[in-house]
């Protein structure tokens, strides 16, 4: 975040930054400001914590100033961050001109990097130039390769799937989701250097090959903006993405044919605790299901209110002694 020979203020505003105390660093930053108001790192690091409390607007003055003034590492920066505001304000050629400057410039290593891969999953690279935009009310779809049927079809499916999903959530989102949906598994592979499927909800995009779920991935998108989430855990996160994926699956059955075939009886507060640990064929069916049954039995209003804050622990506060019983009722009924 700061380079050598920083002074105390430039070097308390990287600790707050690192420490993810988004806040505290925004007004610091701005205090330091009054006081020394052509300081870059100020800026820059005032602009890059704007960012990513998704204030896209406010953030492009101070990345802006740096980026005028700079020639090194904290242009850089501004360029990259610059490149994700614009991005979320779907002004796409500004976006796209930051990134590229970013990467001509290839003053600092990660800095590039981050620029680089912006630049594929926003839909720059030269790749995606053959694909197929269709918009509907929420959605700005992107096709691989798909006629125009099964295009009408798939926006039609998805589109009344993030209705439904948002029906439950209540969310507002920043922008449009942009939803790729890829043919080639190994194109996303070469293009992404990441597996399908997989959404960045900060930023309202999903990548997804074409047989997936209609809801799993934007759920993860749509849920990420019912509140301000102080702490996600894989056990709940994907659950809630498993129980609206619109699938029909019967989860019931696959997490007792899963205990069959591997002699195992499961404790949920393992995998509560411990999510990242198991494989997902097993984790989602099991989260998806018990994120479902917790739904059903004590509503929207609570599960929205414990969704802020994942952990077990949290759960034990929202739902109190209850919790206790509930799991144990459901850990009965998969084991036996």
């Amino acid at each position: 975040m700061v380079a050598n020979g920083q002074s105390p203020q430039e070097q308390e505003l990287g600790d707050l930054y690192r420490s993810g105390k988004l806040d505290q660093v925004i007004n610091k930053a701005n205090e330091f400001l009054k006081s020394d108001p052509e300081n870059l790192t100020y800026h820059l690091v005032l602009g890059r914590a704007l960012t990513d409390i998704g204030n896209y607007k406010e953030a492009i003055t101070p990345l802006q100033f740096v980026r005028e003034r700079d020639s090194s590492w904290k242009k850089a920066w501004a360029l990259g961050y610059l490149g994700t505001c614009y991005y979320m304000l779907s002004d796409y050629e500004k976006s796209e001109s930051a990134l590229r400057s970013c990467i001509d410039l290839n003053a600092t290593e990660n800095a590039t990097k981050f620029s680089s891969r912006s630049i594929a999953i926003f839909r720059y690279d030269e790749f995606f130039k053959s694909w197929t935009i269709k918009e509907s009310k929420n959605i700005r779809f992107h096709f691989q390769n798909m006629n125009e049927e099964e295009i009408k079809q798939y926006v039609e499916l998805r589109e009344n799937a993030f209705n439904e999903i948002n029906q439950f959530f209540e969310s507002t989102l920043p922008k449009k989701v942009d939803f790729f949906v890829w043919n080639s598994r190994d194109d996303a592979k070469r293009i992404l250097h990441n597996d399908l499927g997989f959404a960045n909800p900060t930023l309202c995009i999903i990548h997804s090959y074409f047989k997936q779920t209609e809801g799993h991935e934007l759920t993860h998108v749509i849920s990420n903006y019912t509140s301000a989430i102080a702490e996600k855990t894989n056990f709940i996160n994907e659950g809630t993405a498993v129980c609206f994926d619109q699938s029909g699956q019967d989860r019931l059955k696959r997490i007792k044919n899963w205990i069959k075939a591997n002699d195992q009886k499961i404790e949920i507060k393992d995998y509560w605790k411990n999510g990242k640990e198991y494989s997902y064929e097993i984790l989602y069916p099991l989260a998806g299901l018990f994120v479902q049954e917790l739904i059903e039995k004590y509503g929207k209003e609570k599960f929205l209110e414990f969704f802020k804050d994942q952990t077990y622990e949290n759960a034990q506060l929202v739902y109190g002694k209850e919790l206790f019983m509930f799991i144990k009722e459901f850990e009965n009924k998969i084991n036996t």
